[in-house]
């Protein structure tokens, strides 16, 4: 037989200039790095040359791989349309970062969204603070995450806005003449600067009562009247907790939806139409 293009390794080979490199196509394929360079050099053994080169610190695509690229999309292409004609493609998977607290509001009705919007994806989550979400999209760990600014800036970029709200435990009350307890997520959070400057832009005395690295421990905190917190909200409260009263009016957070290097761009783009349609219903 003579030579082939073997399907995986172009596979590879478009993950690797989409993602801008060996490290995250690996990430986006679920592969190692090696078996990726596998993939691209049996391509190089097939046409007779380098397909990528070392330029500074990443890689760039030769003339012969350019050629290679285009005639890769346009196999693949037709190979995918080829196994979804005949109800034989897998099930596309789309990993979707969300911070913990931005989950807690958002998620029951931006999975429903979704669902009707991507009935081609299963969706898949992943909760996690807003700087490891951040990581995780720069090494493409992730396809695309929902991440939430407490300081509410840029919100003309922003995918829309979500209302930050003082909550208690039921029964709360605040001693007189005593600082005000406040109970936050630990570093790092987006949410403690905003908390910070909303209290000392008044003048309202206060301390730190109690730390928490995830949201269920931050509303057991609350909800035993250890103090008041500052969180994003939409819609009723969880169980247990209540409006604090006395307090002054917080600032708005901003949601931005990111996708790693080669997300496809007609998917990033639906999920962020949907969080702006999530939101603005809640506006």
């Amino acid at each position: 037989m003579g030579q082939v293009l073997d399907i995986a390794p172009l596979r590879s080979v478009v993950a690797v200039a989409d993602c801008g490199g060996f490290h995250r196509a690996a990430a986006v394929l679920h592969m190692t790095q090696s078996a990726v360079s596998q993939h691209v050099r049996r391509i190089e053994a097939v046409v007779g040359g380098p397909v990528v080169e070392r330029s500074g610190r990443g890689i760039a695509f030769t003339e012969l791989g350019h050629r290679v690229l285009g005639h890769a999309r346009t196999i693949l292409a037709a190979h995918d349309a080829a196994l979804l004609d005949l109800g034989a493609a897998e099930e596309r998977v789309l990993l979707i970062g969300a911070t913990e607290h931005g989950a807690d509001v958002m998620l029951p009705r931006l999975t429903a969204a979704l669902g009707e919007r991507l009935p081609d994806w299963r969706l898949r989550f992943r909760l996690d603070r807003n700087v490891m979400l951040a990581d995780a999209i720069e090494h493409g760990h992730v396809d695309l995450a929902v991440m939430l600014d407490g300081s509410g800036l840029d919100p003309a970029h922003a995918s829309g806005m979500l209302a930050l709200k003082w909550v208690s435990g039921r029964g709360f009350e605040l001693s007189a003449g005593q600082p005000l307890p406040v109970v936050m997520f630990s570093e790092p959070c987006t949410l403690r600067e905003p908390t910070f400057a909303t209290l000392e832009r008044l003048g309202t005395d206060y301390r730190i009562a109690a730390e928490s690295a995830d949201l269920s421990g931050l509303y057991a905190a609350v909800r035993s009247g250890l103090g008041v917190a500052l969180l994003p909200m939409i819609g009723r409260l969880p169980d247990g907790l209540c409006p604090a009263e006395g307090l002054p009016p917080a600032n708005r957070a901003s949601v931005f939806v990111r996708g790693r290097t080669g997300m496809d761009s007609a998917v990033l783009e639906a999920v962020e139409q949907t969080v702006r349609d999530v939101l603005a219903e809640q506006a």
